[in-house]
């Protein structure tokens, strides 16, 4: 591992709950009794190499994953998030949105994948590599969880209990394995966001959906994404176990709601992504209802929950 740069950043009004209460209900069934941070609403970014040396890189040996480990103020700990990016994409192109989930405490890990992100030219990128990238987002996962024990960077940050992923079109494909296909489920995840996502097939073993039991999911789709057809993209969401909040953005399209562009939806989804990781992994009841209530804007979206 090594430390490479580090920036300083704040965000907005940051939409937090009151963390730690014992009469918050718990959606997930795994409720502790460690009392959560909510931050101080700044946070600062890391940059740090991670490298798998058990896994290749084509014909290289060892995997490196540049890593932007976004830390909120405060003493801790703090909810955990996981995020992988999409086909030529890259952490950076996150940056606002992930920013705002760290102002609200919360800390935030944004892998870039060896062979699908934005800084490997266009004729050498391989798609083909998300059948590797679970074990990206596990090896990250392990690294960050041992520099959060004791003489670690970020020793005692971390709540590891409450642990939660997203991922965006390619980086959905490498979500919906780490929660739901033999191959490479991960149980240290308690609730997922998945934006403009697609499952893809993974071999040996399968997908399944409802042996994993409750697992609640706030997933997008874009009405105009020109990706990964909303049809489709609906088709996969059904298979969820639930409880999940099915957000149709109107005219919404493939990455702009989510990566740094200018979009209409900016807004709602901040909003109604902060509410879920309150909900899911601050156990706290209110927000639930507030999910609905940032994610539902006339004109723009619309919700369908499935409990």
């Amino acid at each position: 591992m090594v430390l490479l740069a580090g920036a300083c950043g704040t965000s907005g009004d940051p939409e937090s709950d009151s963390a730690g209460s014992d009469e918050l209900a718990d959606p997930t069934g795994q409720q502790e009794d460690q009392v959560l941070s909510e931050g101080d609403g700044t946070y600062e970014v890391r940059t740090v190499t991670f490298t798998d040396a058990t896994r290749d890189t084509r014909d290289e040996p060892g995997r490196d994953l540049t890593t932007d480990i976004y830390v909120p103020g405060g003493d801790g700990p703090f909810p955990l998030i996981v995020h992988a990016h999409g086909l030529a994409g890259s952490s950076a192109k996150f940056s606002d949105l992930l920013g705002k989930w760290a102002g609200a405490g919360y800390v935030v890990v944004a892998p870039n994948f060896p062979l699908t992100n934005d800084g490997v030219p266009e004729d050498e990128r391989d798609l083909g590599d998300y059948r590797n990238q679970p074990g990206d987002l596990r090896h990250v996962l392990d690294e960050v969880l041992e520099m959060n024990s004791p003489g670690g960077e970020l020793e005692g940050l971390v709540s590891e209990d409450h642990i939660g992923i997203s991922g965006l079109s390619l980086g959905g494909a490498t979500t919906y394995p780490t929660l739901f296909h033999s191959c490479c489920a991960d149980e240290r995840y308690r609730a997922a966001i998945l934006m403009s996502a697609l499952e893809m097939p993974f071999e040996p073993g399968a997908y399944d959906y409802e042996g994993s039991g409750p697992f609640p999911v706030l997933a997008f789709a874009g009405t105009s994404d020109d990706a990964i057809p909303y049809d489709l993209q609906q088709s996969i969401i059904a298979k969820l176990p639930g409880p999940t909040w099915n957000v149709t953005l109107h005219d919404g399209e493939h990455a702009a709601p989510f990566e740094n562009q200018q979009a209409d939806h900016d807004d709602l989804v901040v909003a109604s992504t902060l509410a879920f990781w309150a909900h899911t992994l601050r156990d706290s009841d209110e927000h639930g209802p507030q999910i609905f209530e940032s994610a539902t804007v006339p004109g723009l979206s619309s919700v369908e929950h499935s409990p």
